[in-house]
């Protein structure tokens, strides 16, 4: 099959809140897909985009990561739900007010997914990725120093295109996040190109940073009543 560039697009302005890996109107090459294509999930019975479709390591484990797009007003969570249980899973969905997580059980394989659905932007993200039986999980290793005061949620990573993106939950504060990757990655000859929103006092939302050919997107914004989440997103080229 043909592989085609992929482009996951990230909105870099202070009124952006939440990290995600398809928002905003500036372009930037993540992953090398093997294009959209109909699947199980998707075959044409959801009113989704099937945005592509690439091989990565998800938390350290091969897998085929789908991705999908929806207009905002699709209720893809329950969309989601009721087709992995038409095709005989059992799922499990936990909901934040950013989207959900969840998995779907079969038997003999699972999926897992994330939706995306940010409140400032008019379409929601579906990732869904199923990893393969029986293998066993190679150690994670991050391109920049791991927020070590927290619990890393998911790992995606392409070798092949210098791509890795993670997912950490923190007690701490979006704050005491920003500035610790501000000075980690100075330290390390990362130059910041995006600061992050700076309103009160605190410090929040996303932070870019720039090193050779590189790009490191730091996302941290506080949320009451939850843990808060640190999204990475390390890739080649420039913003």
């Amino acid at each position: 099959m043909r592989c085609l560039p992929f482009y996951f697009r990230w909105k870099l302005s202070i009124l952006c809140s939440v990290a995600v890996l398809a928002v905003g109107v500036s372009q930037a090459k993540v992953f090398r897909g093997l294009g959209p294509a109909p699947d199980e999930l998707n075959n044409g019975t959801l009113p989704w985009e099937n945005a592509t479709r690439t091989k990565m390591t998800v938390n350290g484990r091969l897998a085929m990561l789908h991705v999908y797009s929806a207009r905002y007003t699709e209720p893809v969570v329950e969309q989601l739900r009721a087709r992995f249980e038409a095709l005989g899973a059992k799922v499990m969905i936990l909901r934040s007010r950013d989207g959900a997580t969840g998995t779907a059980k079969w038997p003999d394989r699972e999926a897992r997914f994330l939706v995306l659905a940010p409140h400032t932007e008019p379409r929601k993200t579906i990732i869904v990725y199923y990893t393969q039986p029986g293998q066993k999980p190679v150690k994670v290793r991050f391109p920049v120093p791991e927020y070590v005061r927290g619990k890393i949620s998911t790992t995606i990573s392409d070798d092949d295109t210098g791509t890795f993106m993670a997912t950490i939950q923190t007690a701490d504060s979006a704050t005491d996040i920003h500035t610790f990757y501000a000075r980690v990655l100075q330290a390390e000859g990362w130059r910041m190109v995006v600061p992050a929103t700076v309103h009160n006092g605190s410090v929040r939302g996303m932070a870019a940073y720039e090193k050779k050919r590189k790009i490191c997107y730091v996302q941290a914004t506080d949320r009451p009543g939850e843990l808060n989440m640190i999204t990475l997103l390390v890739k080649r080229g420039v913003l």
